[in-house]
């Protein structure tokens, strides 16, 4: 509704600026040739009013020519002319302020008799009229006929000549228009005619070929006053301002109050007259969506199609899980933008935190970086130590003594939990209580025993019955420990 006040508006604007200065306005009226049928039917017919068909003809002729003489240059052209059948030229020349000429010129009716109907050679004769082929003035020429194409003898092959005269007169620029008078018309010459011409009246039948059948493409006008009528819608439309540059109806400006209603796919809207030319239609014209969820923008009927989202929204975006954090999209031109404001996966780092939002705490670490733990053992020689995780993974174990190899001397150097298993001695000798021993030792040497034979006392005698010596008492005791172990 805003647009069409926007354009009435404008075209009030123009029919304004549209208005010359009286020195300077020039009337370019447009030309219009009544080529009437003066055949005998004319005379010896009569309208439902009582009167001829020739008098009705005169009184509606009179009345419009005039109302018109000062918008538009008439002309006329009767046939047959003269009598019979006949046709010399126009009898009126076109031009202002005709009508009493042609008033005077339609005080003769037709003979009763012998006046036949010579309607193409009528219309050969307006195609060759000089005035119907000016271009710089609106041309039209009507025909009024109450019969057939005919001449004596009669000839049927000539029955669609007027269809091709008006075909030449057609191509000088002037518009045709068609009025059958009364029932005795040819409908089927007389809808063909309207139809080439472009004047059909809407929703006719170019085919029908009954004077009496609805609807025909001609106008039609059965007495006086409907032929008034007719020749007046006729006129009128000749003598209205048309978009040519010309000042048509004569009232000192060129194409003023001049539009005309157009569509585009968005809908309708005007095309305005400026200086001899139609401005381009003023309708919205389809554009790019611009996916606000409200207007078809390029008007094909679907809001929004190939939009993602409607333009500002807002969404939620990213994950809400470990350490990850949701974060916010909005939609710009259709589309959502970068996820803004939160915080997305990361590689694992072994922290005791879920870094990658997988669901999954560290996976692939050994440990959480940072942490300790024991390490080693407080077993025997060694002791304990600690670890120190290091991304993702034990570090070496500090502060710790380890095993070593077993040695002879009541000390689990290996840390297995036994003392001197498998310590080493020197050859010939094993490892008792934490000593290198000889497991077999041999007698002592006899030469160092006392004489059996001596007798006595006193220190290096030997005495028949005596006791052991000290030494040699300790050598049985270390024999005797060391075959102990062994059956251990």
């Amino acid at each position: 509704m805003a647009r069409k006040a926007l354009s009435l508006i404008l075209l009030a604007t123009l029919g304004v600026a549209a208005i010359p200065d009286a020195a300077t306005a020039q009337c370019d009226a447009p030309s219009l040739l009544l080529i009437l049928d003066k055949s005998s039917s004319m005379i010896t017919g009569s309208v439902p009013s009582g009167v001829t068909k020739w008098a009705a003809a005169r009184t509606a002729v009179g009345t419009i020519a005039t109302r018109y003489e000062s918008s538009i240059d008439l002309g006329l052209l009767v046939f047959p002319n003269p009598d019979r059948c006949g046709v010399s030229g126009v009898n009126v020349d076109v031009g202002p302020g005709n009508a009493a000429a042609i008033a005077r010129y339609l005080e003769s009716p037709p003979p009763t008799s012998g006046n036949y109907t010579p309607m193409a050679q009528a219309l050969d004769v307006a195609a060759a009229y000089a005035p119907l082929s000016d271009p710089t003035r609106r041309r039209a020429a009507v025909l009024v006929t109450d019969g057939w194409q005919y001449c004596v003898p009669y000839d049927n092959a000539t029955r669609f000549d007027p269809v091709d005269a008006a075909e030449a007169l057609r191509a000088t620029g002037t518009t045709l228009y068609v009025v059958g008078f009364g029932d005795g018309v040819d409908a089927l010459v007389l809808n063909r005619l309207a139809w080439d011409a472009g004047t059909a009246l809407p929703g006719c039948d170019p085919a029908g070929d009954t004077p009496t059948t609805p609807n025909p493409c001609y106008y039609r006008a059965e007495d006086t006053s409907a032929l008034e009528a007719v020749l007046d819608a006729i006129a009128r439309h000749v003598a209205e301002e048309v978009c040519d540059g010309l000042d048509n109806d004569c009232d000192g400006a060129t194409d003023e109050d001049l539009a005309r209603e157009c569509s585009s796919a968005c809908g309708f809207g005007l095309e305005v007259c400026a200086a001899g030319a139609w401005l381009p239609c003023d309708a919205q014209l389809p554009e790019p969506e611009t996916c606000d969820g409200v207007f078809d923008e390029d008007c094909d009927g679907v809001v929004d199609e190939g939009c993602a989202c409607v333009t500002g929204d807002v969404r939620a975006c990213g994950l809400d899980a470990g350490e990850c954090r949701a974060g916010t999209q909005t939609c710009l031109g259709g589309a959502w933008g970068e996820c803004a404001g939160g915080t997305g996966p990361a590689a694992e780092t072994c922290d005791g935190r879920d870094n990658d939002c997988d669901g999954t705490t560290d996976e692939g670490c050994q440990c959480i970086d940072g942490q300790t733990r024991p390490c080693g053992t407080d077993t025997g020689a060694c002791t304990a130590g600690t670890e120190t995780c290091v991304a993702g993974a034990w570090a070496g174990c500090e502060g710790s003594r380890g095993a070593r190899p077993e040695q002879c001397n009541l000390i689990d150097d290996d840390c297995n939990g036994a003392v001197d298993d498998g310590a080493e001695c020197p050859p010939g000798l094993a490892c008792v209580e934490g000593v290198c021993v000889d497991p077999d030792p041999d007698p002592e040497d006899p030469s160092l025993l006392p004489d059996e034979s001596e007798t006595g006392t006193g220190c290096g005698c030997a005495v028949p019955g005596s006791a052991p010596s000290s030494a040699a008492l300790g050598l049985l005791g270390l024999a005797f420990l060391a075959f102990a172990r062994r059956r251990r």
